[in-house]
């Protein structure tokens, strides 16, 4: 029987191969990198059933619901402008606390010296209020949908200034959970710490610290009922940072600097005018469903391409696209402070960069679900968004020298302030055995 044997079929030149290899590649690369042009507008059914799942700028929501906030009251304070302008929280629910809460009558009569607590979710809606009238006597209302129900509270509170001193060994959060001062209230103490320090990021084993907190209990408790941090000093292999707070409620670091740098009302150098074509508003009915739809931000109507500015210093912790959003970038600013900036073109800055005040960060656009060219700019404190055209905004970058004498004296005797020869004072020195 004749062998039959099976020949390899010819390959084709490479000359023959190349051409079509060379176009693919092209074609593929064009794809991937060529400006993509902006999707057309959505129709009124399309945005109908976007809008019933999801919110366009609700975007990583803060968890609900907030740690207590407190505010003692000050001469010349007036309770409707706190409420609206500066705790960012809803007049109607306030009117309702005076008019129908049992004891609400009590909010209309504050004084000085007395102590206002409360806690409201990531949306700016109250959960919950506390006065105290005075050290031993308050009212607690707690707030749920369209019911409020009031308690006294009847407990002689106690207060004391506590100094620790500890070694990170696992982290900071386990070192201050075993000091007896602290029960019940470190964690709230290392969370305060981490809006002023990278500590999560940056500790490491072996590293020192110092705390100054004012620590609040009530009668009959063993856990400290709050705890308020007032000055740190901390000395680690990748963080070296000491400030305290002054009066101004702000962090101050030993020659009088601030902690946080100052902020701009604006993305945008105070100059340029820019119409708001959104506000900030929690309450806002969209305008496709009807439905309440907080708009977290204010958007400014500006041409496609303006630059965006960062408002303070701060590091970029986010750079991404999204289908809502468009090309948005995150800030962090430290001390709980937090900016946001969607709908951009073009984008100037990449994750983990260091950002100063005035530098440019991006250019407005026109991108994602957008009904024409602006620029949507958010503020978070501590994670609740707020409006950052109204909110108070730390401006002041050095302490004044009558100020810093008062600073310098308040904390004499944690900090050692070396004397200034040049201003005529002594500053008393912190004992090391202390």
């Amino acid at each position: 029987m004749p062998e039959i044997s099976a020949k390899a079929p010819k390959r084709p030149p490479l000359g023959i191969l190349l051409p079509p290899l060379l176009i693919a590649l092209s074609v593929a690369f064009w794809w991937r990198y060529h400006p993509r042009p902006e999707p057309p507008p959505m129709t009124g059914q399309a945005l109908l059933r976007l809008a019933s799942d999801t919110d366009f700028h609700n975007l990583e929501p803060a968890p609900s619901p907030l740690p207590w906030e407190h505010y003692t009251i000050a001469p010349g304070d007036y309770l409707t402008h706190l409420w609206q302008e500066q705790w960012q929280l809803p007049a109607a629910t306030l009117y309702r606390l005076i008019k129908t809460a049992d004891h609400g009558e009590l909010l209309n009569r504050l004084r000085p010296g007395q102590h206002l607590e409360w806690r409201a979710d990531s949306d700016g809606k109250l959960l919950a209020l506390r006065l105290w009238e005075n050290e031993a006597k308050g009212y607690q209302w707690n707030l749920d949908q369209d019911s409020i129900t009031a308690r006294p509270l009847e407990k002689a509170r106690s207060s004391q200034r506590v100094r620790i001193t500890g070694v990170v060994k696992t982290s900071l959060g386990a070192a201050l959970s075993v000091q007896p001062a602290l029960a019940g209230a470190a964690g709230s103490v290392s969370a305060q710490l981490a809006e002023l320090l990278p500590v999560g990021r940056q500790a490491r084993h072996g590293d020192r610290f110092s705390v100054l907190v004012d620590v609040e209990n009530l009668e009959g408790s063993e856990r400290a009922y709050s705890a308020k941090l007032m000055g740190f000093e901390y000395q680690g292999a990748r963080l070296r940072a000491s400030a305290a707070r002054f009066d101004d409620d702000r962090f101050y670091k030993p020659d009088g600097t601030s902690l946080l740098p100052s902020f701009w009302r604006h993305p945008f150098p105070d100059k340029l005018r820019y119409r708001i074509s959104s506000p900030f508003n929690l309450h806002r009915h969209h305008p496709v469903t009807g439905r309440i739809s907080p708009h977290y931000g204010t958007d400014f109507a500006m041409p496609v391409g303006t630059a965006v500015e960062a408002p303070a210093d701060g590091v970029v912790r986010r750079v991404t696209r999204g289908l809502l959003a468009g090309n948005y970038v995150v800030l962090d600013h430290g001390n709980g402070y937090q900016t946001r900036y969607m709908h951009l073109s073009k984008v100037r800055v990449h994750t983990g960069d260091t950002v100063q005040q005035g530098q440019v960060i991006a250019l407005s656009g026109n991108t994602g679900r957008s009904t024409g060219p602006h620029l949507h700019y958010e503020l978070r404190m501590n994670g609740r968004p707020v409006n950052a055209m109204k909110v108070p905004l730390p401006t002041k970058g050095q302490l004044a020298k009558d100020e810093l004498m008062r600073f310098r004296n308040q904390y004499a005797a944690y900090f050692d302030f070396p004397a200034n020869p040049n201003d005529g004072t002594e500053v008393a020195h912190r004992d090391p055995e202390q």
